[in-house]
């Protein structure tokens, strides 16, 4: 009986637990089936949308660069469509050995290696990093070949910009380089965009905005193991802007060779190392041995490299600058990849600073260049009058000091238009120190001296135009007389760029209006620019021109054997000491300009308008350590002149 009741209990427990157990699986068979149904019915769309997002990999597309082109539509920047290599880290386990694998074909330097691996450390693993740009079609088959094994690899199609001009416009167009952390930092969307170049100087970097473009956005299909199956483009690259320049490429060319030829019998040196080897010793040496094709001897017998300076013309009406050498250039295709550390140290210790550019960030005085602010100020203040007269014995006595002319015989009782003609220094002493510096201070100020161009670069030097307050302010001592004297001959204090020289010699010219310089293109008559007045009276704008044109044109002009035939020139040299003459060394006799190391060398300068009656273009033109201004700038000058008056002729038919 007993027993029978506990097997009847037992039973009733087994009952209840089993229908615990049934009930609890119902439960959670309930609970899957509407889980399965949330998962495959309700949410179908949006696990649709997650699958898609895995499958799909979107990435940037970069755009096209605008092109820079000159007047004439030439290109001066532009691209050029290549392949390149990249890498994506997440996909690959071992860095060095897959590089290892890869400079077989692409021959990666262990230096190149080191600095991927860095760039890979610097970013995250989910993005590309180029490995090498500008593939050949033999490293892209063999490439294409290793791809199976080669895990993380991709081969994109990018643009590397190309500059035809090479180092003749390098310094209008600059250079773009690849995109740094500071980049990234300023604009994140650089780091999806492995392929991004920066502009870095010149007009690459002043227009950088409008050159860039939009980048574009392409989404890859992948398979279940990461590779691309095929590829959907969301959004089109738009490509920068193309921006039209002023420059005329030919009238470019033509002024970069002629102002390297210096004198116009002398063929300069091609090679480096031998330039390099005569900066500081122009000797001709028996261990040196030339070629004909290298060089010719000068007059002295003594080897000869390129002129280094600068040259500008601009159209007086417009301020379009048509042609801004420098010299000596670079080949901004350098850079369009990642320099090479070789190549930057060479660029960086070349003795002649190439990568400087002279016409915008060079510094000079201007030496008699700068007699025409002096005369315009000393009329515009009542000192003098274009028929004042000044002796010149060859010195001037001021205090306990001798101020000496560059002639020192003298050239006897002069006026002023005669005075310019042949650049007296004594004359211009004289009237300077009557004129005074805060009024030759504001003249040269309002013929564009001593302030920014704002033509558009990076760097670009204001110069020095100095005052009382200048001096107090800068050297904390007061100006003296003396150093009046001395600014009288643009030389002391007086500081200057070849693009503020161009600008005063066409606002000269020009006589109404104080015309600017600009690089971009005048197209039509809507964009013609407006300047304002110049403020200088005409009869003070006429002694000028006059005496201009007594330069070339005079009898005793110092550039009267380089006029311009038929449409004749106005113009002024300049010869501009760059270490002072002691009086020991004046009464030993002066060394022979030709006969010192080249850095002791006069600069020559000189500036000009054409032609003389009807004035369209002026020019200014920098030869560093060229001596005398007369004989090395002023035949330069005439035949840069001569080229561009007669391409605007041409053009006029």
């Amino acid at each position: 009986m007993k027993k029978r009741k506990e097997q009847k209990e037992l039973s009733s427990v087994m009952t209840r637990r089993m229908l615990m157990v049934g009930g609890g699986q119902a439960l959670l068979g309930a609970l899957l089936v509407g889980r399965l149904y949330q998962l495959q019915i309700a949410q179908t769309d949006n696990y649709q949308r997650l699958s898609d997002r895995n499958q799909f990999d979107k990435r940037l597309v970069q755009a096209p660069r605008g092109r820079l082109l000159d007047a004439r539509g030439r290109l001066l920047a532009g691209n050029s469509e290549i392949f390149e290599l990249r890498m994506l880290p997440a996909r690959i386990s071992n860095m060095r050995a897959w590089l290892n694998r890869v400079r077989k074909i692409v021959r990666l330097r262990p230096a190149e290696i080191e600095s991927i691996l860095k760039r890979i450390d610097d970013q995250p693993d989910f993005l590309e990093v180029t490995v090498r740009s500008n593939l050949t079609q033999r490293e892209l088959s063999r490439l294409a070949v290793l791809s199976p094994v080669l895990e993380g690899a991709s081969f994109r199609k990018s643009f590397r910009r190309i500059y035809p001009q090479g180092w003749m416009t390098a310094h209008i167009t600059g250079y773009v380089s690849p995109a740094n952390k500071r980049d990234v930092k300023a604009n994140p969307e650089l780091r999806y965009l492995p392929a991004s170049r920066i502009g870095r100087s010149g007009l690459e970097r002043t227009f950088e905005a409008n050159l860039r473009g939009a980048a574009g956005v392409e989404r890859i299909e992948m398979n279940s193991k990461g590779k691309p199956v095929r590829v959907l483009r969301d959004k089109q690259a738009t490509a920068g802007d193309d921006i039209r320049l002023s420059i005329d490429v030919g009238a470019q060319s033509f002024a970069a060779e002629r102002l390297r030829r210096g004198k116009s019998d002398i063929i300069p040196l091609q090679n480096p190392n031998v330039q390099r080897a005569l900066l500081d010793n122009s000797e001709l040496r028996a261990h040196v041995t030339t070629g004909d094709d290298l060089v010719l001897q000068d007059e002295k017998g003594r080897l000869v490299p390129p002129e280094s300076g600068a040259a500008t013309v601009m159209d007086i009406h417009t301020g379009e600058i048509k042609l801004m050498v420098s010299v000596p250039g670079y080949d901004p295709n350098l850079f369009s990849n990642r320099l090479s550390v070789r190549d930057w140290r060479r660029l960086n210790q070349h003795p002649r600073t190439p990568l400087l550019n002279r016409v915008t960030s060079g510094l000079y005085a201007p030496g008699s260049t700068f007699k025409m602010v002096v005369l315009a100020a000393a009329l515009e203040a009542g000192v003098v009058s274009q028929s004042t007269r000044y002796e010149c014995t060859g010195e001037f006595e001021f205090g306990n000091s001798i101020f000496h002319c560059w002639n020192d015989q003298g050239h006897g009782n002069v006026d002023s238009i005669q005075a310019l003609e042949r650049s007296c220094d004594v004359y211009f002493y004289q009237i300077a120190l009557k004129t005074g510096i805060n009024r030759i201070h504001d003249m040269a100020r309002r013929l564009g001296l001593g302030l920014p161009t704002e033509v558009g670069f990076a760097n670009e030097k204001t110069g020095i135009i100095p005052d009382r307050n200048w001096k107090m302010e800068s050297r904390g001592t007061v100006w003296t007389p003396g150093e009046t004297v001395v600014a009288g001959i643009g030389q002391g204090f007086v500081l200057t760029t070849p693009l503020q020289l161009a600008v005063m010699t066409a606002r000269i010219a020009n006589r109404k209006y104080a015309v600017s310089p600009r690089l971009e293109a005048v197209i039509g008559t809507t964009e013609m620019p407006e300047f304002p007045p110049l403020n200088i009276a005409p009869e003070i704008i006429d002694v000028l021109h006059r005496g201009m044109r007594a330069v070339t044109a005079g009898l005793l002009g110092t550039a009267r054997k380089y006029d311009i035939d038929d449409d004749g020139m106005a113009g002024k040299t300049g010869t501009v000491q760059v270490k002072r003459i002691t009086k020991e060394q004046r009464e030993k006799g002066i060394i022979d300009n030709i006969d010192r190391p080249w850095k002791e060398r006069d600069h020559a300068l000189f500036v000009a308008f054409a032609p003389y009656k009807r004035p369209k273009y002026a020019l200014s033109l920098v030869v560093e350590h060229g001596g005398s201004g007369s004989s090395m700038a002023a035949p330069i000058a005439r035949d840069i002149l001569s080229y561009v008056l007669a391409e605007s002729k041409q053009e006029a038919v």
